[in-house]
């Protein structure tokens, strides 16, 4: 077993994490010079000869995709060409001292170039890795400036998507297909008011942004006159569209999917609700809410994918009760009323939705996996734990709360990998918000008040890599080469080593003003984006709300230094990376960045 990096004792502010088990050396600090290739496609800068490390492999991911399966053919191509190179030349080999010479000199070059081909493809590689990632961009060395533009009449309510290769502005009643570099307008379907789009991010809120590309595009229409669409829309703008019942509640999802979700039998009617000298409302003597049918279908065709029905079992009264304040008098306290259809709800996370309403709580993957468990009322979430305690990985698999819980209460996470296995963690995951596509083959999580690294590896998946009791992680912003950009429970924006936790550099909590908004920082930083060496993050321009503003500002990761900072009157809007370009939502429509 080889040594990752080592723990710095000398660097300042090292936490000194406890190191309880070595792995497998990540390749680089993000940025340094290694001769290769950056994500842009320019030479990082190095001067004087390459070492053995400068072309170190890197880890094997877990299993062999695409990328990994095209790289080691072509590393094979390319020693087999270099073999062959020279079996040819020995087979000739010249008994001159001249001749000789020659000789050397060819076998060097065939050398050369093989390992040069080998970098080039490992580059475009992680070129491409990156793009795909969640917040990948293909530059940010530069301050980016307005590339193009599209004037929308009501901007604050579009949308952007991405598709495979194309930005999806959806908006003014329609759904314009755009080259995300040129800011050409390739198609444009017209498909009614309320617009709901997607699957996409959470507008205004910050987090894990790990959408694969939506391939078709679903978009659901409603009318003023009782009428309700559905339209799937191709990359190439072919689109097909159909009606639904006015009433049905439905929701966008990935793979041209549409879900919907049903209230059937038990007591529907909306009525008041006693409530106690604290102001707790109860609900009526053996009430028995309806059951929940979850459905998802085509959303072309309408053909049904897969449904499962979630038995109506313990309702708990706040998660029944909606509440009105049909009197404006300031001193007047909202009523609350038994509203079953008004207190549902669902949240879809990258492959996952949970649903929860009243008595009716559950998880899926969006290939109709449950996840929770039906049959146990104290399983998460059927036991009214919030929505959003399950979560894709962005490696592959997805998290979920397990039957232990931690010491503050909080369920401990279990961590479901792609190769099947399961791993029960001492504490909750920190999904990072971008990543440059890249698998660490680790997870850290939030254990207690400090942080552990947990290994993914299928030879030891599960083991305690490092801890640090003292780094209160509440977010990972992103993860890229090597090193985890997080916010810490004090408000500070922190770089640690992900091979050993030890800080590489801090950034006060004065810069973000997050000082007393540490576990809340979705709503003051609403994104992540990174070309592998610097992180972009879109921020409140005044935390304390008196007054409207975006920040666009990048950091290096290497060392925490500010490259460029964008100030900018609109308030936050959407920010996407579409195949590697940044699209943004303006007062006046949609800009390119580049």
């Amino acid at each position: 077993m080889t040594e990752r990096t080592q723990h710095d004792d000398a660097a300042p502010g090292s936490p000194e994490p406890k190191k309880v088990h070595t792995f497998d050396l990540i390749d680089e600090v993000p940025g340094a010079s290694d001769g290769e290739a950056g994500p842009d496609g320019s030479e990082s800068a190095a001067d004087g000869a390459g070492t053995e490390n400068d072309l170190a492999e890197e880890p094997a991911p877990r299993g062999p995709g695409r990328a990994a399966v095209a790289l080691a053919g072509a590393r094979t191509a390319v020693g087999r060409t270099a073999r062959r190179g020279g079996a040819a030349v020995r087979r000739r080999l010249p008994t001159t001292r001249r001749g000789r010479v020659l000789l050397v000199g060819g076998t060097a070059a065939v050398v050369v170039l093989a390992v040069v081909a080998g970098v080039l493809v490992n580059a475009q590689l992680r070129e491409r890795a990156l793009i795909a990632a969640p917040g990948g961009v293909r530059s940010l060395a530069e301050k980016p400036s307005e590339q193009w533009s599209i004037d929308l009449d009501d901007p604050i309510m579009a949308t952007l998507v991405e598709m495979p290769g194309v930005l999806a502005i959806a908006g003014d009643e329609k759904v314009r297909g755009v080259d995300p570099a040129s800011g050409e307008v390739l198609w444009t379907v017209d498909v009614g008011e309320n617009l709901n789009c997607g699957p996409t991010t959470h507008l205004g809120i910050g987090g894990p942004g790990a959408l694969d590309p939506v391939d078709p595009l679903v978009c659901v229409s409603s009318s003023g006159d009782d009428k309700q669409e559905v339209t799937a829309i191709d990359p190439d703008g072919a689109a097909t569209t159909r009606e639904l019942d006015p009433d049905a509640l439905v929701a966008p999802a990935a793979g041209g999917g549409l879900l919907s979700f049903e209230l059937t039998g038990g007591e529907q009617e909306q009525r008041p609700v006693v409530v106690d000298k604290v102001g707790a409302p109860h609900l009526p003597k053996g009430f028995v809410g309806p059951d929940l049918v979850v459905r998802q279908e085509d959303a072309a065709t309408g053909a049904e994918r897969w449904s499962e029905t979630v038995a109506f079992s313990d309702p708990r009264a706040e998660n029944c009760v909606t509440y009105s304040d049909d009197d404006p008098a300031p001193d007047n306290e909202p009523e609350p009323a038994l509203d079953v259809a008004g207190s549902l709800g669902w949240e879809l996370t990258g492959d996952i939705v949970e649903v929860q309403g009243c008595g009716v709580s559950a998880a899926f993957l969006l290939d109709g996996t449950r996840l929770d468990d039906p049959k146990d009322p104290a399983d998460p979430p059927a036991d009214g734990v919030d929505t959003a305690s399950f979560a894709s990985l962005p490696d592959g698999g997805w998290v979920g709360p397990g039957a232990t819980p931690s010491d503050a209460g909080v369920p401990n996470d279990v961590a479901h990998l792609p190769e099947g296995g399961t791993v029960t963690l001492d504490g909750q995951v920190l999904v990072p918000w971008a990543t440059d596509g890249r698998d660490p083959g680790l997870l850290l999580t939030r254990a207690g008040t400090g942080t552990d690294a947990v290994s993914t590896d299928k030879d030891d998946a599960g083991a305690q890599l490092w801890t640090d009791p003292r780094l209160g992680a509440t977010v990972v912003l992103v993860r890229v080469s090597g090193t985890a950009v997080v916010v810490d429970e004090e408000g500070a924006v922190r770089a640690i080593d992900l091979g050993t936790g030890a800080d590489r550099w801090t950034l006060d909590p004065e810069v973000f003003s997050l000082a007393d908004m540490a576990w809340a920082a979705e709503s003051l930083i609403f994104g992540a984006f990174t070309d592998g060496d610097t992180l972009l993050l879109p921020v409140t321009a005044d935390p304390d709300g008196e007054s409207s503003g975006l920040r666009l500002l990048a950091i290096d990761v290497r060392d925490g230094s500010m490259r460029w900072d964008i100030k900018q009157d609109t308030p936050y809007t959407q920010l996407v990376s579409v195949d590697g370009y940044l699209a943004q939502i303006t007062q006046q429509g949609v800009v390119g960045l580049g």
